[in-house]
């Protein structure tokens, strides 16, 4: 084995959570949180409070049980179930580099063969669900049962910013044996809309929680050392807790066009929920960022000295908020905008500006 080369073991990260915490994960077959859509985000907000790196993990968790229990068939549904009850923490992983998963079939089944990177919890999660390019060039979800077909992990490249204990590794799936029933709905499910792109609200709650989190230790460190009497101090509490605000206001929008798709799942509710979760993940890293803005400046260089844990906070939180394609995200918000301009007012506007643009 070389260097660097890890083979999969279970690690005392996954023991992180209670198995309470873990089989919280239950969703009906319309792909909704057994406690309501308000109670998985509250759980992810909480998570992310406690820890940016636990709620990585546990949003991930989230999201594989979702996946298996919207797209799975019985048997599949049942037992994501009873693995998250029993204590397997699911991911799910879908980046990659050039040598990306692909999936072979074979007369006994299928096989894997690549890797992904940015495999959160690579070295704990135990039922992953992975995308893989099949021989027809489409994506197809397989979970793969890490405890009992290892891959291999390199940790090697994981020198992070921040988010360091999400150990988000790289993993090679080279010869892995999948049965047909290890695969999950069928090809460009994993992309269908509006669960894809609308699912950005579960990691923007957890980023609302690291928010909250940062925003409430400065305030209290703040007030502890007597600094709470400094106008310029109070003036960025204030701007902090609006900005903290901020984002949990784009949350309750989030959840609002969940709502109403649950309720009459059409394509003009799916649109408005991926309208409403772009605006939702651009809008609470807004808020993220000058929320870290102003408690660096106000903690000062004394307030990143261990074992005070503000760098921390600021540097997980900085590195989570890097989620893909942000500017493509800024684009369909704006273009949506656009299209959706209401035409009469837009004429009346012109009329009166004597612009036609």
């Amino acid at each position: 084995m070389l260097p660097g080369m890890l083979s999969f073991t279970r690690s005392s990260r996954a023991t992180a959570f209670s198995r309470e915490e873990l089989a919280r994960a239950r969703y009906d077959e319309r792909g909704v949180f057994a406690g309501g859509r308000e109670a998985e985000l509250e759980a992810l907000r909480a998570m992310g409070a406690r820890d940016g790196s636990l709620g990585r993990l546990y949003e991930g968790h989230f999201n594989g049980v979702l996946l298996a229990t919207l797209y799975g068939d019985r048997v599949q549904r049942l037992r994501a179930s009873v693995d998250a009850s029993s204590g397997h923490l699911f991911g799910v992983w879908n980046t990659q580099d050039a040598d990306g998963l692909e999936l072979a079939s074979r007369a006994d089944g299928y096989v894997l063969r690549g890797s992904k990177t940015w495999a959160s919890g690579a070295d704990s999660v135990t039922r992953a669900l992975v995308t893989a390019r099949g021989e027809d060039g489409a994506l197809q979800m397989c979970l793969v049962r890490l405890d009992e077909t290892p891959g291999t992990v390199d940790d090697t490249q994981w020198i992070p910013h921040g988010m360091e204990a999400s150990n988000s590794f790289r993993i090679s799936f080279d010869g892995i044996h999948l049965r047909a029933d290890d695969l999950i709905g069928g090809p460009g499910d994993y992309e269908r809309p509006p669960w894809f792109l609308g699912g950005a609200l579960r990691f923007a709650a957890v980023h609302t929680g690291m928010v909250e989190r940062l925003c409430e230790s400065v305030l209290a460190y703040l007030s502890a050392r007597g600094r709470d009497g400094d106008p310029l101090q109070r003036a960025r509490a204030g701007e902090m807790r609006i900005a903290t605000q901020s984002a949990r206001n784009w949350l309750a929008c989030g959840l609002d066009a969940w709502r109403a798709f649950d309720e009459d799942p059409e394509p003009d509710a799916a649109a408005n929920v991926v309208d409403m979760a772009d605006m939702a993940r651009l809008g609470v890293e807004r808020a993220a960022l000058d929320v870290v803005e102003r408690a660096l400046r106000g903690v000062g260089a004394s307030g990143l000295l261990a074992p005070q844990p503000f760098g921390r906070l600021v540097r997980d939180l900085e590195m989570y908020l890097r989620q893909p394609a942000p500017d493509a995200t800024l684009l369909r918000v704006g273009t949506r905008g656009l299209h959706a301009a209401d035409s009469s007012l837009s004429a009346r506007i012109a009329a009166w500006t004597g612009s036609s643009g």
